[in-house]
């Protein structure tokens, strides 16, 4: 085998061929590829040498990297394929031609606020789509987030950590595994506390952070000093740094960078719904942020302001006292006309004749049904009006209400209604190809169940294998909807052709024909001629499997005539001997020894079982008398890339 760190590897596989080297990190290599089979380019991550030792590590990385391929959806980069050459292990992703988040932020600075919220919330829908099948991300970062040529968000990397830290194994002193990324780790992270979903929801916030500043909220001489600020330290606001950042969008990054999981977002869905409701103008749930301190402002009165020199005594000028009385005067004055505006913003005119409008206190709505609550609202003679989105409360319930219940406002007034359009829908896994055991696992982490079970012979997938289901991959349902599936009972029988007596090529079609697998033994017979069957087992008309493999004994002439090629001495010529299965160039290197022209032509795809390079079939057939000057043509199997299966 090709070392991983040698440049001349040209394939993963024996299916995907290099095209080059894309980049390294600390557990992998990542190769842009190729993919023979398909047609298409992919991107080809190699695990390091040190990972592939660990067995144990390896299992795990192949569940997560099982568990990942059924994540679909638009902003998560796809997982198509798990592999191994020897000791290498790979994994095959979505070939993504674009930029990482980090370098567009470090070559063309902080992204304006719209753009990153935009961006924020596609990733954390994506993460939410993650968390929903039981997986946390843990490596949140600018460089998992990459954009694509036409704008759009995919976020990379699942699994990978995961496997990482199941079950708590890893801990912060792994150099490169945890501590590589320490300038987004969760407080509770940098500790080695048990994570959940909201552990990635503080990545993402910091994520946002940088994108909005152009830098990380902690800086540090080394790892282990960012992952202590992040335990201990408050980042200053983002408008702090960058002064167009909006009040709004301060607010949901510093409510993600909470401390305390308890007081972030709930769930990446939450983040997105609020970050949707700042593009949208609307007012966001995080509590913003309030100003650390105030100045008090004093006005001024009119005319010439004299500034009174050090150490100066405070005494009264002439006529002090009479401006005294009339700056009492107008405090007077003041209060009174502030009481009056009291009285009229209070109930104490509320319906009365004088000039103020009447005003009303809010009733609090939240909780009740839209209808009712618009109803309500009424009574009061306030109007409403009402925004829906996607939320875990029933669907036409009131979520929240702006302004809140109590506050005063003028009648007529317009109150903004948030309502419920239900819980967000579940996402139909992929199920094809699993076990009925993993699919059942697949669809209860997306809140689904499995429906009727159909068994049904495939020629395609292996007994116990999901070969169809009734609802097709990424399509939305209701939480708890029930999803059938087909699975396969293995292949149906299939009677086993005659072939005895039959050239070789023929007898090789015929079988596989009839969906089964030819096997060839070759053996001499001094009766029999060259390159026709003997014998075969199964037998005539046996029933057996799709796809089993059926065995024929093909003569190779007599034994003591070893030599591929005539001996062309005489004027009658020789009898050309069954070429079939010898390696083409070595009969071509003979006969032509001997004076004999040879033409290799590659075979069709299939027409023999032997490795590349070997004779399927020959003209003219064996036993025809060949003299000097005669040409030979020889079907050769291609020696090109080995077909799928070999």
């Amino acid at each position: 085998m090709v070392s991983l760190n040698t440049p001349n590897r040209t394939a993963f596989g024996g299916r995907y061929e290099v095209i080059e080297r894309a980049g390294a990190g600390g557990m992998a290599e990542v190769y842009r590829a190729r993919d023979e089979l398909l047609g298409r380019e992919v991107a080809v991550k190699v695990l390091s040498e040190r990972f592939s030792r660990d067995r144990a590590f390896v299992e795990r990385f192949r569940r997560e990297a099982q568990a990942v391929a059924n994540l679909n959806h638009p902003n998560i980069v796809s997982l198509y394929d798990f592999g191994s050459d020897d000791s290498t292990y790979y994994i095959v992703m979505e070939y993504i031609d674009g930029r990482a988040l980090e370098d567009i932020v470090r070559d063309d600075g902080p992204l304006l606020p719209e753009r990153a919220a935009e961006i924020a919330g596609d990733v954390a829908r994506a993460l939410q789509r993650a968390h929903k099948a039981g997986l946390i991300h843990r490596d949140i970062k600018p460089s998992n987030i990459m954009m694509t040529s036409s704008g759009e968000v995919k976020v990379t990397d699942f699994g990978i950590v995961r496997a990482l830290s199941n079950d708590g194994e890893q801990t912060m002193t792994q150099a490169g595994m945890v501590i590589g990324t320490a300038a987004y780790l969760s407080p509770e992270q940098a500790q080695g506390k048990t994570l959940d979903a909201r552990s990635d929801v503080y990545s993402l916030g910091v994520v946002l952070y940088e994108v909005l500043t152009g830098g990380a909220p902690f800086k540090g001489d080394t790892p282990l000093s960012v992952a202590y600020k992040h335990v201990r330290e408050d980042a200053p606001p983002p408008s702090s740094i960058n002064p167009d950042v909006p009040e709004g969008l301060d607010a949901i990054v510093m409510k993600a960078m909470a401390k305390n999981p308890d007081n972030r977002y709930g769930s990446a869905a939450e983040m997105a719904e609020d970050l949707d409701r700042f593009r949208a103008g609307h007012k966001v749930h995080a509590t913003p942020l309030l100003a650390t301190s105030a100045a008090t402002v004093v006005s001024a009165p009119r005319g010439d302001t004299e500034v009174l020199p050090a150490g100066a005594p405070l005494e009264p000028r002439p006529g002090s006292r009479r401006a005294g009385l009339y700056v009492a005067a107008a405090l007077v004055g003041l209060a009174l006309i502030a009481l009056l505006a009291y009285l009229l913003s209070s109930n104490f005119f509320d319906g009365g004749g004088g000039g103020g409008a009447p005003q009303v206190r809010v009733p609090g709505v939240v909780g009740l049904d839209v209808d009712q609550a618009r109803a309500n609202l009424q009574d009061f003679r306030l109007e409403s009006s009402v925004e829906k989105t996607t939320n875990e409360a029933p669907a036409g319930e009131v979520i929240s209400q702006d302004p809140e219940g109590g506050t005063r406002v003028e009648r007529g007034f317009t109150v903004a209604l948030t309502v419920s359009r239900g819980p967000t829908p579940s996402n139909v896994p992929e199920l094809v190809g699993l076990t009925q055991e993993d699919a059942e696992a697949a669809l209860e982490g997306e809140g689904l169940v499995l429906g009727d079970t159909t068994d049904e012979p495939s020629e395609e997938f292996d007994e116990g294998i999901v070969s169809d289901q009734s609802l097709d991959p990424g399509e939305e349902v209701e939480e708890g909807s029930a999803v059938d599936v087909t699975v396969s009972s293995g292949s149906a029988l299939v009677p086993v052709p005659g072939v005895e007596g039959l050239p070789e090529a023929d007898a090789v079609a015929d079988i596989r024909g009839a969906g089964l697998a030819p096997s060839v033994e070759r053996v001499s017979d001094d009766d029999i001629a060259p390159g026709t069957v003997i014998s075969q087992s199964p037998g005539e008309g046996q029933e057996v499997e799709s796809g089993s493999t059926v065995t024929i004994e093909v003569s190779t002439g007599p034994e003591e005539n070893p030599i591929p090629a005539p001996s062309a001495t005489s004027d009658e010529g020789e009898a050309l001997r069954s070429l079939i299965g010898e390696d083409g160039d070595e009969v071509e290197a003979a006969l032509e020894g001997e004076g004999i022209a040879v033409e290799q032509v590659d075979a069709e795809q299939g027409a023999c079982t032997g490795p590349p390079g070997t004779i399927c079939s020959q003209e003219p057939a064996p036993g025809t008398i060949v003299t000097e000057g005669d040409t030979v043509t020889i079907f050769v199997r291609p020696r090109g890339p080995p077909e799928e299966g070999d």
